[in-house]
């Protein structure tokens, strides 16, 4: 890493009886939390804001608005801050085509990049989502940093093409459970095999 840079992974604990709203006002708060503590990054956990109630992500009218009043929330907090932020939410393209996405806001709010999951659960095939088909690498000014999303990191492959092309930092946002070993394990393993630090944040299992 071109120097040392704190980061905030934002670990999140569902409950069912949380909505959409409560959800991003979360993931918002524990953010500028980690911001107010230092941070120069932060990024988000995967699906955390519709696990809920999946339905919503196939009302396409509410999704839209939905997109893009988070990337507005985001980068606002991103440019107050003067630090980067890396969201999670779904993406919907012109030709009609959905991807599950995270990108980077620099420290004025832009985008400066964004990763497709390339490896998709069957339940999102099935779902009619759209797989990505590249691991990019950004640089940002203290690194260069890459994104997985949840299960990007089943495939070393993903790692390795990251690492191929000078990732130092690998993000890794997914929607799982920390009670799980396989987690860990899997990134220990990504990390060591290709030198290179990996940071993950997940959703914790649901709260009774």
């Amino acid at each position: 890493m071109g120097k040392k840079v704190k980061i905030g992974l934002i670990q999140v604990v569902q409950n069912e009886n949380d909505g959409y709203d409560k959800r991003c006002d979360m993931l918002l708060n524990a953010a500028e939390s980690c911001f107010k503590d230092g941070a120069e990054l932060v990024f988000f956990p995967e699906a955390f804001q519709y696990a809920a109630n999946r339905k919503e992500v196939y009302d396409i009218p509410l999704l839209t608005s939905r997109i893009a009043d988070w990337k507005n929330r985001c980068s606002y907090l991103a440019k107050k801050y003067n630090a980067y932020l890396v969201p999670w939410d779904y993406e919907l393209t012109k030709d009609g085509k959905m991807y599950n996405t995270s990108y980077i806001l620099d420290r004025n709010g832009n985008e400066v990049g964004r990763h497709r999951k390339v490896h998709l659960t069957y339940g999102e095939q099935k779902k009619g989502l759209v797989n990505g088909n590249d691991f990019l690498v950004f640089n940002l000014d203290f690194g260069r940093v890459g994104i997985m999303i949840c299960w990007d990191n089943y495939f070393p492959e993903s790692a390795r093409c990251l690492g191929n092309r000078g990732a130092e930092l690998v993000l890794y946002p997914l929607f799982g459970d920390t009670l799980n070993p396989g987690w860990e394990i899997k990134l220990r393993s990504r990390a060591i095999d290709n030198s290179m630090y990996i940071a993950a944040c997940q959703i914790d299992a649901i709260s009774p």
